[in-house]
């Protein structure tokens, strides 16, 4: 099977089993109003990080299963793990089992990274960089997608939580799509790396160290997703908005990074990744400043637009930071290192930003998001600048 069939596959397994997980934490409310009556509101917000904190904790374990007992296994093992917790998610009749099929969901799936490794051993080492910008666009594709078809649901008037029993015939059917897919893909001899740069150009940097990397990670997560939850009532109340307005603004830098990922990542293939991401993190800092501190509507969608181009310009070179320092012995274990790494920090962008804008406001929330941006890529050019060239990549 070609590559690009391969790619392809996993791309669209990859957004079936996205599209729950990203569509029904917004309708919650209206889920456990039928499950648990009165206790809705109170729990909303503990119950929409359960399954990405259950994700934090076993990503790892499955990664380095995949290791040992082969990324295919592992991928199949995800998608029908995410069909089960709907299931459950559908039938459950109490709090308590509700609550354990997110955990479920959490601890079984784990989608993303399982398709990032298996990806790495399919693919030619120099465009698994490209591949991840891809699996993070079919996430964010999702992301916009998702809530309104599960909504559009809702208005047709399935029972809210019904709306499980569908969503989980998606990872059933990305399981009979991956099933013909091979076991392995490219032998290790057919790897380039990409530290070696392609045939022909000048040698790439040496990779930065993948805590230094796990770190970079973690400071955009915080700048990027402290502001996601209060995004949609924060642009109704400060413009007068509708909800539908206030959505489309939400969604503007998602919709430019499926536009712009693809030639975004091709430019940075054979360029030094961090002074890119550092740039990225400097455009959403600037952005977001803006955004906290106008009273414009064209000028907010203006700042959601540029902050578009620099969450994809940040993305495509931390993807490309990471596969630089993918081993094929290991990939498993590394993607669900940096899996749960991301999920750890999106969990404490959204209870940081709660306590913020409880305590201080909309306005120093924003400010804050852009420090965080700030500092982060502060830290990585001053990480790159203590990576140095090895003495036979100089010398030439």
């Amino acid at each position: 099977m070609s590559p690009t069939r391969i790619k392809a596959t996993v791309l669209v397994c990859h957004f079936a089993g996205a599209f729950g997980p990203m569509g029904l934490p917004p309708f919650l409310g209206l889920i456990l109003a039928g499950i648990a009556p009165g206790a809705g509101d109170r729990l909303i917000g503990w119950l929409y990080i359960v399954p990405t904190a259950c994700l934090a904790l076993a990503a790892p374990f499955w990664g380095r299963l995949a290791d040992r007992w082969g990324r295919k296994p592992l991928l199949l093992r995800a998608q029908i793990g995410l069909a089960i917790s709907f299931l459950l998610a559908g039938l459950a009749g109490s709090l308590p089992v509700f609550v354990i099929a997110l955990c479920l969901q959490g601890l079984l799936g784990g989608t993303f990274s399982a398709s990032n490794a298996y990806l790495s051993e399919a693919l030619p080492r120099r465009e698994l960089s490209q591949a991840l910008n891809l699996t993070q666009a079919s996430a964010r594709l999702a992301l916009i997608l998702s809530p309104v078809a599960v909504g559009l649901l809702i208005d047709a008037h399935f029972v809210p939580q019904n709306v499980y029993f569908v969503v989980a015939l998606l990872p059933l059917a990305a399981v009979a799509m991956l099933l013909p897919l091979p076991a392995r893909g490219a032998p290790t001899s057919d790897i380039v790396a990409l530290a070696a740069g392609a045939a022909g150009s000048r040698p790439a940097p040496p990779p930065l160290p993948r805590g230094a990397i796990m770190a970079a990670q973690t400071g955009f997560t915080l700048a990027m997703i402290s502001t996601f939850p209060f995004l949609v009532p924060y642009s109704m109340k400060a413009f007068g908005v509708g909800a539908g307005t206030a959505g489309w603004l939400f969604g503007v830098p998602h919709i430019v990074y499926l536009f712009a990922c693809l030639p975004l990542g091709r430019h940075l293939r054979d360029r030094d990744p961090a002074p890119w991401f550092a740039a990225g993190c400097l455009i959403v800092a600037a952005m977001l400043a803006v955004q906290a501190g106008t009273v414009s509507l064209a000028l907010f969608t203006i700042a959601r637009l540029a902050m578009g181009m620099g969450m994809t310009l940040g993305y495509v070179a931390l993807n490309a930071m990471i596969a630089r320092t993918i081993e094929d012995a290991s990939a498993g274990r590394m993607f669900g290192w940096f899996d749960s790494g991301a999920k750890l920090a999106t969990i404490a962008a959204s209870i940081g930003g709660g306590v913020i804008a409880a305590g201080v406001g909309i306005t120093a929330l924003f400010l804050a998001a852009a420090l965080c941006g700030v500092l982060t890529a502060v830290t990585v050019l001053r990480l790159r600048g203590t990576t140095t060239l090895p003495r036979s990549a100089a010398a030439e």
